[in-house]
């Protein structure tokens, strides 16, 4: 049996300003998240203007945190933070994205604009990537490699898993129950056909289920993982980044709340996966493995 990795907070800070961090981690996450969804969701109003807010927010913060010496630990966080809604968010979603030459590429099929979609992120993936080098990291630091696949999955306070197990079994038995769920709330909701199923259509699916899967674990794990572990430690660490995850899903697919819940506890099997096999492999494989059925119900319902 491989030994397990556990990561604990292991930065010299006192209990009371761990405490201080950590309100103000879940005071950041919540307000780049909730007021969209109220004010969206709920109220029906105007949100276009949220994402120049929250990227207003995050740039006083992170200058904040050069004068504020209790902000510091948090600086990587920002920065992290600002690169997946300044780059992502708004660079690769608002402007390439309504350009009209990356407009002309795309608007001759759905299926195009679909992959688009995914291949965008990649751009904001070798941004990231250049951000983390440029704050010192190594790829091993921000998990850039398969890892152990056969590390072991350590019992959380939750139960789950209940004992030690190899994540070969535990990532498994994730993967069907997750694969399950999905079809269970998908199929009676889309409706898919397999009179429209065919190789190419599952080939799409897998190819673009494969990007979308790594981009999200690089922007989402990879690159935020590094720097919450040194502050709150494993599983403090895992809750934020699961949290966030589910929250900025509500508009996803699935969506609403059962859209939140379905990807925040995704969210927390892949970040549990990524810190305790050191590595990208198994988070991926159970991310594409969700991505999968989504995008082949969508294909076959001829919802795109």
């Amino acid at each position: 049996m491989h030994e397990a990795v556990s990561v604990s907070a292991s930065s010299p800070l006192s209990l009371s300003k761990r405490k201080n961090l950590l309100l103000i981690t879940w005071a950041v996450v919540l307000l780049l998240t909730v007021p969209e969804i109220v004010l969206r969701a709920f109220l029906q109003q105007d949100t276009s203007w949220m994402l120049g807010a929250r990227l207003a927010l995050l740039a006083g913060l992170l200058v904040l945190s050069y004068a504020w010496e209790l902000l510091r630990p948090l600086r990587g966080f920002f920065v992290v933070m600002l690169v997946v809604y300044g780059v992502e968010g708004w660079f690769f979603g608002m402007v390439v994205s309504q350009n009209q030459m990356y407009h002309n590429a795309v608007s001759g099929s759905v299926y195009l604009a679909f992959f688009g979609e995914r291949l965008l992120r990649i751009g904001a993936v070798l941004v990231m990537l250049i951000v983390l080098l440029g704050q010192g990291l190594r790829p091993r630091d921000f998990f850039l490699r398969v890892g152990d696949l056969r590390a072991v999955a350590e019992p959380s306070r939750r139960g789950i898993p209940r004992k030690p197990e190899s994540w070969t079994v535990f990532g498994r038995n994730y993967t069907i129950i997750a694969v399950a769920i999905l079809l269970f709330f998908m199929v009676p909701a889309l409706q898919p056909s397999l009179n429209n199923f065919s190789i190419g259509l599952l080939l799409f699916a897998a190819i673009c289920a494969a990007i979308n899967a790594f981009a999200e674990e690089f922007l989402y794990r990879s690159a935020l993982l590094p720097q919450l572990l040194p502050v709150f430690g494993k599983n403090t660490s895992i809750m934020i980044a699961a949290i966030w995850f589910g929250l900025a899903h509500y508009f996803g697919v699935p969506s609403g709340i059962t859209g939140v819940l379905i990807t925040a506890i995704g969210g927390w099997f892949f970040a549990k996966s990524m810190v305790e096999t050191r590595g990208m492999g198994w988070p991926w494989f159970m991310h594409f493995a969700s991505d999968f059925v989504v995008y082949m119900v969508i294909l076959l319902a001829g919802a795109l």
